[in-house]
């Protein structure tokens, strides 16, 4: 099933330009427990323009329509025996792609198979003039144009509802295998630095509960003799267990109390802060979520100057993203939002960078 809205999306859009009437893009909500209020002007719902456009396995491309569910790619790619080309976070079941794509948050294998922004050809979207913008290419041998799929990665339907995306995709492993160690936090993010560097099959890392548990893929040779050498012990699902961090349904993330999601060097050692109650680190060390009543100045302070930076994920106070800017920042976005929306019609809630 398919369906193409872009006509009713283009006239909703040329109205609210004529209007001066801010528009509240919308898609399925499974985003919007992070996200401050930006309910403000008439609401564009995305899901109704869904559906795979174009799917070529031998070319390891495939192109869909925003409000098109990851799930469905997924399980569209499967039959062809392919996937996604690094691991997208699935928030909840009816995640879209456009709805990913805008949040801009990649998956355990961000160290290794790159971030979702590294895996999108092309795009189609529409500015803050009512004109449909088309960037990169359809194909991995033909992307042409400015790169602009790089800002619509985490920009928050701020430059304008995206119409639909190319994505490279790639061959499944043919065998999957995930070895745990039990150790301490820090002990972990020393193991994950030096495994990174390691020549062997290893594309995920992720320490929880005093365990840490690595991922190898690839050929079964390769992926066995990477099992030998990393030693540990032999996890019975990998595929469930990781599944289980991508949709944020294992235990970890069942605790009531705040959440935090923290960007740091990967090196950087145990954060303590001051009302912290427990933590998992990922991306080989530069995630680490966090639990905390909340967040102090002088934590604040602390991430800042080990060269990261805080925003509030789960229960926790929705971060405004022009705090965590510097000024030079923020006047590059400003100047990027005038060119795509100079009448700050899209989102406008969440790109006020006073």
């Amino acid at each position: 099933m398919s369906s193409d809205n872009k006509q009713q999306i283009l006239q909703q859009v040329e109205q609210a330009v004529a209007d001066q009437q801010a528009i509240c893009i919308n898609g399925s909500g499974s985003h919007a427990f992070m996200l401050a209020d930006y309910s403000e002007g008439n609401s564009l719902d995305m899901t109704s323009h869904h559906g795979i456009i174009d799917y070529q396995p031998t070319e390891l491309t495939l192109k869909a329509r925003a409000g098109t569910r990851l799930s469905d790619i997924q399980q569209t790619l499967a039959q062809q025996q392919q996937r996604l080309a690094t691991d997208f976070p699935l928030y909840a079941a009816e995640t879209t792609l456009g709805g990913t794509i805008a949040i801009g948050h990649s998956g355990s294998g961000r160290p290794f198979l790159g971030g979702i922004r590294d895996h999108v050809l092309g795009a189609t979207l529409i500015n803050g003039l009512g004109h449909e913008l088309h960037c990169g290419g359809q194909v991995m041998k033909n992307v042409a144009g400015y790169d602009i799929s790089r800002l619509l990665n985490g920009s928050r339907g701020t430059l304008g509802p995206i119409l639909d995306l190319t994505l490279k995709v790639l061959p499944q492993a043919q065998l999957q295998h995930t070895q745990v160690f039990s150790m301490a936090e820090n002990e972990a993010i020393e193991s994950m630095n030096k495994m990174a560097g390691l020549s062997l099959p290893i594309n995920a890392c992720v320490h929880v509960d005093g365990k840490l548990y690595v991922r190898v893929e690839g050929s079964e040779a390769d992926v066995r003799q990477a099992v030998t050498k990393l030693g540990g012990e032999s996890l019975d699902d990998s595929v469930g267990f990781w599944a289980s961090i991508q949709q944020q349904t294992h235990e970890f993330f069942q605790a009531e109390h705040p959440l935090w999601r923290v960007i740091v060097p990967s090196t950087t050692s145990e954060l303590e802060l001051e009302h912290k109650h427990h933590s998992m680190i990922d991306w080989c060390g530069g995630l680490r979520w966090i639990y905390a009543d909340e967040i102090s100045q002088s934590d604040f302070i602390h991430i800042s100057n080990v060269g990261g930076y805080i925003e509030g994920h789960r229960n926790a106070t929705a971060t405004d993203p022009a705090s965590l800017m510097s000024p030079l920042q923020k006047q590059m976005h400003q100047n990027i939002k005038q060119s795509f929306d100079p009448q700050n019609i899209f989102n406008p809630g969440l790109s006020r960078f006073n």
